[in-house]
């Protein structure tokens, strides 16, 4: 039988569809029953591209409503010490996790620089290429830059929190 340890969560940042910006904000538009799906944002893709009514076609979507994120371009990456050239390259997963982790911190009442050259873990799921696809155009290699491989492989996510933050404890994915 393995021990176990106790985990607390003394912190969370977040961000859903909608505006909710936030536990709070979340819950508050949940308990209004506010719907927090919406048309696909303009210029978010050529969704008429992918779009079928019908359900049964492969291949396609058969709806133009989703839940999206608002925003997602706006960063501020001289915060976390990035440059510019850098931060172009940089997977919204990325950018959101990062300020969602400063948020985590706000919200305990924790200071991040206490936490530098300390053994805490990163773990996190991510899954989609998104914004690697993006850059590589489908088809060639225009797209690609000095920061693509750190700024668009899933593998990466757990390791920008870390390295940001002066964690040395593991960084899982």
């Amino acid at each position: 039988m393995q021990a176990q340890e106790a985990i607390a969560i003394v912190g969370i940042g977040c961000r859903f569809p909608g505006g909710a910006h936030g536990p709070r904000k979340f819950w508050d538009l949940i308990a209004q029953g506010t719907d927090l799906t919406s048309d696909y944002p303009e210029g978010r893709c050529n969704v008429r591209r992918f779009y079928d009514p019908n359900p049964q076609k492969p291949g396609r979507m058969h709806t133009m409503h989703g839940g999206f994120l608002p925003s997602i371009d706006e960063f501020d990456y001289q915060f976390f010490g990035i440059s510019r050239r850098e931060a172009d390259y940089l997977d919204p997963q990325q950018r959101l996790l990062l300020e969602t982790t400063w948020e985590a911190f706000e919200d305990g009442g924790l200071l991040p620089a206490d936490y530098a050259g300390k053994p805490v873990g990163v773990f996190i799921g991510a899954f989609t290429l998104d914004y690697k696809i993006l850059q590589f155009g489908g088809h060639h290699l225009d797209g690609v830059g000095v920061h693509t491989a750190t700024g668009t492989m899933m593998t990466m996510v757990s390791s920008r929190i870390s390295y940001i933050f002066d964690f040395i404890g593991p960084a899982w994915l």
